[in-house]
């Protein structure tokens, strides 16, 4: 049986397999969460394709595209049966057209069960961003806060890991959210597809009484925070976590530790994006400390005059937080949050 569907009831159906049948790079891009690729086009036959449309019309295209595709119809739907493992295969394309159609077609002629989703991805990217445009947060967030390298990110980790509703809004975006946070990191995530796993998330989170978040800025390396969410980080309640100069440094040395060998040319890039802030004279010092392999230097330079100033201004006075937590011994902190949670949040 061939069914159109639209794609509040295909997430919503139990039992269901999401198959991309986009190409690779359409579904590198973005693709709904949970959902496998069997493209019906490889890449450069989609750019083929997409000449022909544009130089010679559509119909010539659609002729193109049906003897690329024959030859591996039966291919392709073993695929697709194969790699739901008795789920219902739920297809869909760009915007529920040819592709999509193809292949559910050729299902139906077999009497086989299977869906194709009304207007593809675009239907999906439609409902996240109407859903962001009016989302309002129920649970309380409670904000971790605090200078670079205090940690703040291991103790989330550790808290998620302890069962608590954690939004790890930096591991969602690829990128550790600052001039440098992206070093190392070769996929950092675009925006559509930061704002589907933010929208899964969101979900799991549902119902929880409060959200444990890292205070972050609008744009976290390539990605831009929906409105609902940024507002409710900066009303948000403020735990302060706070470390000693020596192990911050040494914290920021083991999270970059395992950056490949094109480092150095992302961290001189990121350099001369803050010489206007720096000054010529200190980036040039912190180049030749590079050069020289003074790396712990390099590093306390930059939290001593970067960072930390630049944290501050947005740091509140302690009365104002609801919670001071020392982090050079991060069991500790994580026990210390663990009991303020129990007594404010209780179940």
């Amino acid at each position: 049986m061939f069914k159109d569907i639209n794609i509040e009831d295909a997430l919503a159906m139990e039992n269901r397999c999401l198959v991309d049948v986009r190409s690779p790079a359409e579904y590198e891009e973005a693709t709904i969460p949970g959902a496998i690729n069997i493209p019906l086009f490889a890449d450069g036959e989609r750019r083929l394709l997409g000449t022909i449309y544009r130089e010679e019309g559509p119909a010539k295209a659609k002729m193109a595209g049906l003897e690329m595709a024959s030859p591996r119809l039966a291919e392709l739907v073993g695929s697709i049966i194969s790699s739901c493992q008795g789920k219902t295969p739920i297809i869909f394309c760009w915007r529920g057209g040819m592709r999509s159609r193809a292949l559910t077609a050729i299902f139906a002629s077999l009497a086989m069960d299977v869906y194709r989703i009304k207007g593809g991805y675009k239907a999906f990217r439609r409902l996240v961003l109407r859903e962001f445009a009016t989302y309002r947060l129920q649970a309380e967030v409670l904000i971790l806060d605090g200078l670079t390298g205090v940690g703040k990110t291991m103790i989330l980790r550790r808290l998620q890991s302890r069962g608590h509703p954690v939004l790890d809004l930096e591991a969602l975006a690829g990128h550790r959210g600052s001039v440098f946070g992206g070093l190392g990191i070769m996929q950092q995530k675009g925006q559509k597809t930061f704002d589907a796993l933010l929208w899964e998330r969101l979900g799991e989170l549902r119902g929880s009484s409060h959200l444990l978040m890292e205070g972050e800025s609008k744009r976290i390396g390539r990605v831009y925070l929906p409105d609902f969410l940024y507002c409710a980080i900066r009303g948000g309640k403020r735990i302060k976590v706070e470390a000693s100069l020596a192990l911050r440094v040494e914290r920021i040395l083991q999270d970059y530790a395992h950056v490949g060998p094109t480092v150095g040319r992302e961290i001189e890039g990121a350099l001369a994006r803050l010489t206007k802030r720096l000054g010529k004279n200190l980036v040039a010092h912190l180049k030749s400390m590079l050069k020289e392999g003074n790396i712990d230097t390099f590093v306390e330079t930059l939290l001593v005059s970067y960072y930390d100033p630049l944290y501050r201004r947005s740091q509140l006075s302690e009365r104002n937080y609801e919670l001071l937590v020392g982090a050079d011994d991060i069991d500790g902190a994580v026990a210390k949050i663990e009991a303020y949670l129990r007594e404010n949040y209780p179940g």
